[in-house]
């Protein structure tokens, strides 16, 4: 039997001219002498240029994550001028993510959530009612001890006459 806990956390960076790079690791991690696993997410709901910007420097953030196949992406997730406030969408699971301020001095706030489940597993050995399974060698043993099987009556495919 699995049995699993999520969490949810408050999640923020800054860019600026001091940090231009900030990473996200996301990678499940896995306890393998407590038998749990842990997942994470993180989902990006809003970016912010703060009023410590210049006037006339357009701020550009950049993600690079994996995407399908392994692929390396990178892409600008945010590009504004002036101080604002940009709500996003962005879903990341199960990965290393660098967010990097690719133009401008900042500061940029990168805010949302990290959430994580704990799942733990049971010793593989074990079913669900914490018994242990029968190895294949056991089940293969105790079917060649059970000798020839007997029917009684007609075989299904077979019709009765009356």
């Amino acid at each position: 039997m699995t049995t699993s806990a999520e969490k949810s956390y408050f999640w923020a960076i800054t860019l600026d001219a001091d940090h231009k790079e900030q990473k996200w690791d996301g990678l499940t991690t896995e306890n393998t002498d407590d038998m749990i696993m842990v997942n994470h997410t993180l989902a990006v709901r809003q970016a912010v240029v703060g009023p410590g910007c210049k006037e006339d420097e357009v701020q550009v953030v950049e993600m690079e994550a994996t995407g399908y196949g392994n692929k390396k992406i990178k892409v600008p997730v945010f590009a504004s001028k002036g101080v604002t406030t940009v709500p996003t969408e962005l879903l990341l699971t199960d990965q290393v993510v660098t967010f990097r301020l690719t133009h401008g001095s900042g500061p940029v706030y990168i805010s949302g959530t990290h959430a994580t489940e704990s799942s733990v597993h049971p010793d593989d050995d074990e079913d669900e009612d914490g018994m242990m399974e029968p190895e294949e060698d056991d089940i293969e043993e105790e079917e060649e001890d059970l000798g020839p099987v007997r029917r009684n009556g007609s075989s299904a495919g077979q019709k009765r006459r009356h």
